[in-house]
């Protein structure tokens, strides 16, 4: 295994998630910051050949402090652009 790999394959899952979101909220608390999640998502099978259309890609902004989505943008591009 190269290093990376190595040392990720080291990394107890659930530990490194607790100690991730401790720092998260430490920062966010310490410097009064509103956290805004963006989150990719490609839709399955959302892709026509016929027409030469890629698939649907769709990304949303998330407030968290608010739980509410703040914007929703989709875009499809043609296979040929």
């Amino acid at each position: 295994m190269t290093g990376l790999v190595s040392l990720f394959a080291r990394i107890e899952a659930q530990q490194f998630q607790e100690c991730f979101l401790s720092w998260v909220n430490a920062i966010v608390g310490e410097l009064g910051l509103n956290v805004i999640a963006i989150d990719g998502k490609t839709m399955k099978q959302s892709y026509d050949r016929n027409d030469q259309q890629k698939a649907l890609h769709i990304v949303t902004a998330w407030s968290s402090s608010h739980q509410l989505v703040l914007g929703k943008k989709k875009e499809i591009k043609n296979l040929m652009s």
